[in-house]
């Protein structure tokens, strides 16, 4: 097995809180506050982390021999890999380790002494030390969720195939959790290097030149990157001025447009065709003699046209010669003895019949 990844603290010398200026005591008491609080944040993280950790370690172990050579497993190993790194720096014991060095000898550390005000300061080198660490899990967690991020779109494309979807499904869900726990233990992170450079530049103002400064969040980059200072004079943006809102319903006078009418030109005349249908249906003034209706005039019809062209015009006259409304005094038809029913003959009887009584 590998050795883990973790440095060892450097040794430290301890002097009196007597020997230092009185007048930097405050700052010492504010930087033990924040120490103390960003000690206590990433143990709260590092510990969920820990738990994640663990059931990825499950998965891992009982899928290996199964989806070793497919190329999601390929990120799952690498999740794990970058988990268990963070883990092997003990980033929070780094940081309480700090805060202790403030009372002392560690042999001199008692429960009694602990609760009461810091009687000791180190010397520069554990400043420097956590300085360098906090810096270094910085870089590595700013690549870590970025490689996080990138996995766990792997796994939501993995998803729509459906192929091993549970599994799929708690990756992700694994991927998002130690993501979002990496951005909280950075936050601390950064709180923590800040107290240290404080009090660094505090006891020893010579060593701060020393120091290389945290790096920036990458989201932080690009959101900064995103927003340009100024706007370039060829792509200047003309804003338009504000139009004065007018209110019709209490009455303000508006000025509308007018629009004045602009002669069409002439155009030239051209022959029209004009067609006079005539009524289909006689007039409701006119009344047809009783009688005229029957069956044939019913289907005949004539038509004249008449087809007169004078001054240019051509004009259609139709004639219907009579109309197909029926009238209401027509006589109706009357049934007839030929029209009725003839009855059916009957069928003659023979011998089979008589036998079986039909």
């Amino acid at each position: 097995m590998a050795p883990r990844r973790h440095v060892r603290s450097p040794p430290a010398s301890y002097s009196p809180r007597v020997s230092l200026s009185p007048d930097k005591s405050p700052v010492i008491d504010s930087v033990l506050k924040q120490l103390k609080a960003c000690s206590r944040r990433l143990q709260a993280a590092l510990s969920s982390h820990r738990t994640e950790l663990q059931v990825l370690e499950r998965l891992y172990y009982k899928g290996k021999n199964q989806h070793r050579t497919a190329l999601f497993w390929r990120r799952v190993a690498e999740m794990r890999k970058f988990g268990e790194r963070v883990d092997e720096m003990h980033i929070d014991d780094v940081v309480e380790s700090l805060r202790l060095s403030f009372w002392g000898e560690p042999s001199g550390r008692t429960a009694k002494i602990m609760k009461g005000p810091w009687t000791h300061y180190p010397d520069a080198m554990p400043l420097l030390f956590v300085l360098e660490r906090c810096s270094a899990c910085c870089m590595l967690i700013d690549r870590a969720r970025e490689r996080l991020l990138g996995i766990y779109d792997s796994f939501t494309l993995m998803m729509q195939t459906g192929a091993f979807l549970q599994m799929i499904l708690v990756l992700a869900a694994i991927a998002s959790r130690i993501r979002l726990l990496l951005l909280e233990m950075r936050a601390a992170l950064e709180v923590s290097w800040s107290a240290s450079y404080r009090a660094l530049q505090t006891i020893f103002p010579s060593e701060v030149q020393t120091v290389k400064m945290l790096p920036r969040s990458v989201e932080v980059d690009a959101t900064a990157s995103d927003i340009p200072l100024s706007l370039p004079q060829s792509r200047a943006v003309s804003v338009p001025a504000a139009v004065e809102a007018h209110e019709e319903d209490l009455g303000d006078a508006m000025s509308r447009p007018v629009l004045t009418a602009t002669p069409m030109q002439e155009q030239p005349r051209v022959d029209t065709l004009s067609v006079n249908e005539p009524h289909l249906l006689p007039p409701d003034n006119e009344v047809m003699p009783g009688g005229a209706f029957s069956l044939s005039s019913e289907l005949r019809t004539n038509e004249s046209i008449k087809v007169s062209q004078s001054s240019g015009l051509l004009t259609t006259e139709v004639t219907v010669g009579s109309s197909c409304r029926p009238s209401a005094n027509a006589p109706k038809r009357k049934k007839t003895d030929g029209d009725k029913p003839k009855p059916a003959k009957k069928k003659k009887r023979d011998a089979i019949d008589d036998i079986f009584g039909f």
